[in-house]
């Protein structure tokens, strides 16, 4: 009489928990695994704010160890099957290395700082994210290959952000063509062309914000390469565009706040663990501001003995 009860009581309880967490009460018993199976716990697996120790990785060290990746990939597997595809949106762990993962039915996905893509590897993988709608590309895979590969498989983007290497023209010509639906982009505290930038501004009717947060803008046109600040770009573009701009000029923005912040990992240079997935853009903001207390659970969180077997073994 009491099943259906004991099921929403565990649901509601295991919303609270971290994804390792309810991977491992999925191993108790059959009414706990079909609980965890419950859709509302996998609309979004966030691996982000759990301790890089999580994946025998230390503190701080980016890609320090490439064979988080397999461990990665047989998590993957276990949460997948969990949650029945009805995951529409991953948050990587920074520091975890990846490869050529495979996920279906995704809208959103936020890739980890570093990785090992090939090209057929990034083809194949945005083969299986046809509705994707929004992605943060880093390092892990080289942008333009990414837009390219967006191109062929991915119709309905809308927001798209880079967190790492320059943002140049043939990036812009390339959004332009391949990514037609374009709403929100967020190149904050990259190199910047001037050309991609207007080439941005100019040709998406539908944009409605770009984050250009410390960017460095370049003008190559002249014969010693320009600097164009927030003033020269007023007086080039009509106040229509420039308010589409998210830009800093009083030292508010997320770059600026972080680097008073006397924390290590929250330096500007810094690691970045806990900051670097955040924007000005509200809806690129996928981490919250941990509180200290945070901070220091996340970061002794460890698997299990148990999870740890589940986890090599899984198949």
């Amino acid at each position: 009489m009491n099943n259906g009860l004991i099921y929403d009581i565990l649901v509601k309880i295991f919303l609270c928990l971290n994804v390792v967490d309810v991977a491992v009460a999925s191993l108790v018993c059959k009414s706990w695994n079909n609980a965890c199976r419950d859709p509302s716990l996998w609309n979004k697996i966030d691996l982000s704010r759990l301790s890089s120790y999580c994946f025998n990785i230390p503190f701080n060290k980016v890609g320090a160890y490439r064979y988080s990746s397999l461990k990665m990939t047989q998590f993957l597997k276990h949460l997948l099957d969990l949650s029945n595809g009805n995951t529409t949106c991953i948050i990587f762990n920074f520091y975890v290395y990846l490869t050529n993962e495979q996920t279906p039915n995704l809208k959103r996905v936020v890739l980890p700082q570093t990785g090992d893509f090939s090209r057929a590897g990034v083809d194949t993988v945005l083969s299986l994210w046809r509705g994707l709608e929004s992605i943060t590309i880093t390092s892990a895979v080289s942008s333009y290959s990414m837009i390219l590969a967006i191109g062929r498989h991915c119709k309905n983007i809308t927001e798209l952000k880079f967190s790492e290497g320059n943002f140049e023209e043939k990036h812009a010509v390339a959004l332009t063509k391949y990514t037609p639906k374009l709403k929100i982009l967020s190149i904050r505290n990259l190199p910047t062309s001037l050309k991609a930038l207007l080439c941005v501004l100019n040709f998406f009717e539908d944009l409605e914000k770009v984050n250009i947060c410390h960017s460095l803008i370049l003008d190559t046109s002249y014969p010693h390469i320009a600097f164009v600040d927030i003033s020269n770009l007023r007086n080039i573009l009509p106040t229509s565009i420039m308010e589409k701009l998210i830009y800093c000029e009083r030292g508010t923005c997320l770059r600026c706040m972080n680097g008073r912040d006397t924390t290590r990992s929250r330096q500007p240079d810094g690691p970045y663990e806990d900051i670097w997935g955040e924007d000005e853009i509200a809806s690129l903001i996928h981490l919250p501001q941990p509180t200290e207390a945070e901070r220091f659970a996340t970061r002794h969180v460890r698997v299990l003995p148990f999870m740890k077997r589940m986890m090599y073994n899984s198949t």
